[in-house]
């Protein structure tokens, strides 16, 4: 009986360091296959920015903000295409509105409250469908232009 547990010992250990190995290198996949998320937080950051300008009396910066959010990272990085694709035209579509309000909004002079409330809504939509993207791991080459 010794013998053989001595013996088993090895494969035992194995079986271990294996699957400690599988545990640590999928979780350090799922961190670094963050794709979205980080993406979003750009995102934010620049309507941030937007909310910031806007709040400074500086409406133009914040139209400009809110169109680089838009134009130069949320539509040009992918996001937009891999959220239509994944989570619906419609549900894509509601949320390009929230970034249209915000321009509007500004255009408009409407209330700092009002436009921290449009953009609000931007910054938790997009977390939440960063989040959602990243979880069904969708990558973002497949929505890169091939030429």
């Amino acid at each position: 009986m010794k013998k053989l547990l001595l013996a088993a010992t090895p494969l035992f250990v194995s079986g271990l360091i294996a699957g400690a190995v599988l545990t640590m290198s999928g979780s350090a996949r799922s961190e670094s296959h963050l794709v979205w998320r980080p993406l979003a937080e750009e995102i934010v950051r620049i309507i941030d920015g937007a909310e910031t300008s806007y709040k400074a009396g500086d409406a133009e910066a914040a139209r400009r903000a809110v169109a680089k959010a838009y134009f130069g990272v949320f539509e040009s990085r992918k996001m937009e295409a891999a959220m239509r694709i994944t989570l619906g035209a419609k549900h894509t579509y509601m949320v390009e509105k929230r970034f249209g309000e915000l321009r509007k909004a500004i255009k408009n002079g409407e209330s700092a409250a009002r436009i921290a409330l449009i953009a609000d809504g931007i910054r938790i939509a997009l977390r939440q469908d960063a989040k959602a993207l990243d979880e069904a791991n969708v990558p973002a080459e497949v929505f890169e232009v091939k030429q």
